[in-house]
This record gives structure tokens, C-alpha cells and sequence, in this order.
């Protein structure tokens, strides 16, 4: 049985802050359908943490803002569902690192997600063209 990556964003609080991204995964391909979501949050010391929370509605408002939109990624197997914590912890920590190098905030969800997705499509998990497709979502506003 397939599953459906997607990234999700959710609306900025103010129009030149960055919006919240997510990836998220569902067994079904609609709107009301419930996902497993996978995402960076910023703790108060500026260091990303990796979390997972299960069973959230695709399409449902977050604590960071309100649902903004989403694209599907593409169709994965369960080797992907099996190691996208780990994607994730991994991301997570470079991310922290780049800001640790170049100074606080110049890494974010998205580069997390940026990450993960080229991981994932250069180890022929994700279909050629989903990096592209993500690279293309709305990051401000």
C-alpha cells in the first residue's frame, strides 16, 4: 500500500515573516484526510527540534498559523515511511548547524524540507521533479 508525501504551509503572522512548513503523509488523496506530520519547530534558544504528530487533518490550521495551501510530492513506499523520522532528526541537525556557522535564523523549515525532498528524490524514493515542484511553494507571507 502506497502513501502520498506532501509539503504543507501555513500563513506567516506578519506578511515578511516565513511561513510554517510541513511534510506530511496520508494513505488517502483528499482533503479531509488524516496525515502523519513531520516538522522542525523553533524552541526559544533558536535550536530546531524535530517532532512527528499523528493523526492531524491535511488540511488543518496549525499553532503557527492558518492552513496556507500544499503539494503533493509524490507517492512513496515503506521504506520512506520507515526512515522519514530519521530524514528528519538528520535535517534537523544540519540545519542547526548551518545556523550555528553563519548565525541564528539563516536556516529554517524550509531548508529542513529542501533536505529531506533531495534526499529522498536523489535516493530514487520521491519521483524526479518533486524537489523542483517544492522549491517553487510560497516562503513568505
Amino acid at each position: 500500500m502506497g502513501a502520498y508525501l506532501w509539503l504543507v504551509w501555513y500563513d506567516a503572522a506578519a506578511k515578511l515573516s516565513p511561513k510554517h512548513w510541513t511534510l506530511s503523509v496520508t494513505y488517502e488523496h483528499h482533503d479531509r484526510a488524516y496525515a502523519t506530520v513531520y516538522e522542525v519547530s523553533d524552541e526559544f534558544d533558536g535550536y530546531y527540534k524535530s517532532r512527528v504528530i499523528r493523526r492531524v487533518h491535511l488540511t488543518s490550521n496549525h499553532p503557527s498559523g492558518t492552513y496556507g495551501g500544499r503539494i503533493l510530492l509524490g507517492e512513496v513506499n515503506d521504506n520512506v515511511l520507515r526512515t522519514l523520522e530519521a530524514y528528519s532528526d538528520t535535517a534537523a541537525e544540519l540545519v542547526n548547524s548551518q545556523n550555528r556557522k553563519r548565525g541564528q535564523g539563516s536556516a529554517n523549515c524550509h531548508d529542513w524540507a529542501l533536505i529531506i525532498v533531495r534526499s529522498l528524490e536523489d535516493a530514487m524514493l520521491l519521483p524526479q521533479g518533486a524537489l523542483a515542484r517544492l522549491e517553487k511553494c510560497p516562503r513568505v507571507g
